[in-house]
């Protein structure tokens, strides 16, 4: 029962053109969760393939499944103390260095699980926004930590807190910041923290509001505990409401976009859909199966085939699978994997098994065959590796973050 794993007048252009996934981002840095466009695969150059990595830094955040975000020369990511206090950390990249440190109160929403952090910071234009599992939304300074603003998702907007509390990534684009909250969503300007929208009061689901452009509207995706729903991103409005009840209603993964295609899926015995909605009427459903069930992470689309981790966190049988987008068909399974977490890097897949190994393996659909391997990590592992500037970014639930040399940019 574990739900994891986020307009303006002026610059109407600009707006455009930082809510389409399909534009390749610049640089190296990796500031919100999933990468620089939102789908968990770097396009980054000279990741080491073989051999053994040397670890560069390693940090001790407290309890939690935050993953880094990267950005500015600063790592940010957070952890609990065990007992009733969250902690975001700005570390320095290349050293580990603590550059400042923000706490507030926060239980440790043990049910079920150890508890600890689950939402992912995002770094944007010299600021932190950082969303709490009781509905506490930070925006901070990246520089100093200082607070700009905040709100509370419970208190301010009367939204109902989720089983295992609010979380998934603030999504800011143009100057908006998205959260997934009720029913469809919440948008706030990003500078002052007012309201530009909201939708009715429900649980949210856990995934991280997912942004993209159709027939020139700007568009996002959110899950409540009873669908994903699309509405337009300057109004609120709903364009269509996919009805996905999983059990608990963790509607944890992000969906996964590739043109007209839309992929949802999660864990609990539900399986995955895949949808074609060209922007005209409702999605059409190409497909549906029990073959892939993500309970947590989301998929990587690699050259038309899907990979992720199929199934649930200690259950028999959980691991690694590789299936074809289109029809569905499993191509192989990796039980070895368990339940660990996977990115990828320029056509090769990056995998923290369940175990604590680092693995890295060519993404095909012929079969999983890893050529570098290293223990990197004491169980348990659900975050996803973060390859950034050269470098590796791995944590446990426990909290220790090891940072590994594996690019020619360290």
């Amino acid at each position: 029962m574990l739900p994891f794993s986020s307009s303006g007048v002026n610059g109407a252009l600009l707006s455009l053109l930082v809510f389409v996934p399909s534009e390749r981002a610049v640089g190296t840095d990796w500031s919100h969760y999933r990468g620089p466009n939102r789908d968990g695969i770097s396009e980054e150059s000279g990741l080491s393939t073989s051999g053994e990595a040397n670890v560069l830094w390693e940090k001790s955040l407290g309890l939690g499944y935050s993953s880094p975000v990267i950005g500015d020369g600063k790592v940010v990511i957070s952890g609990h103390d065990g007992e009733s206090t969250d902690t975001l950390y700005c570390l320095d990249e290349a050293t580990g260095e603590q550059k400042w440190k923000y706490s507030y109160e926060q239980p440790i929403g043990d049910l079920y699980f150890q508890g600890g952090t689950t939402g992912t910071a995002t770094i944007e234009g010299g600021r932190v926004y950082q969303l709490a599992r009781e509905g506490e939304l930070f925006c901070l300074s990246l520089d100093s930590g200082e607070v700009i603003w905040q709100k509370h998702l419970q208190n301010d907007f009367g939204y109902s807190k989720p089983t295992w509390g609010f979380t998934g990534s603030p999504t800011v684009l143009g100057d908006r910041v998205f959260v997934n909250a009720g029913e469809s969503g919440l948008a706030l300007d990003k500078a002052s923290g007012s309201v530009i929208w909201k939708s009715d009061n429900e649980e949210a689901g856990y995934s991280t509001p997912f942004p993209m452009v159709k027939n020139g509207n700007r568009l996002m995706i959110f899950s409540s505990k009873r669908a994903y729903t699309c509405v337009n991103a300057d109004t609120g409005e709903e364009i269509w409401n996919q009805r996905w009840m999983t059990r608990y209603g963790v509607n944890a993964a992000d969906p996964v976009v590739s043109g007209d295609l839309i992929f949802i899926s999660s864990g609990y015995g539900k399986g995955s859909i895949l949808l074609k909605w060209t922007g005209e009427e409702k999605p059409e459903k190409v497909w549906q199966s029990r073959d892939m069930r993500t309970q947590m992470n989301a998929c990587v689309l690699i050259d038309g085939h899907l990979y992720g981790v199929d199934g649930n966190e200690g259950v028999d049988g959980t691991g690694l699978k590789c299936i074809e987008l289109m029809s569905g068909e499993v191509k192989w399974t990796a039980p070895s994997v368990g339940h660990g977490a996977i990115s990828a890097v320029q056509g090769n897949l990056v995998v923290l098994t369940e175990a604590g190994d680092l693995e890295i393996a060519p993404a095909t659909s012929s079969g999983y065959k890893p050529s570098f391997s290293q223990s990197v990590l004491k169980p348990k592992i659900w975050t996803v590796p973060v390859f950034a500037n050269g470098r590796m970014y791995c944590r446990n639930a426990s909290g220790n973050l090891v940072v590994l040399e594996m690019g020619s940019k360290s």
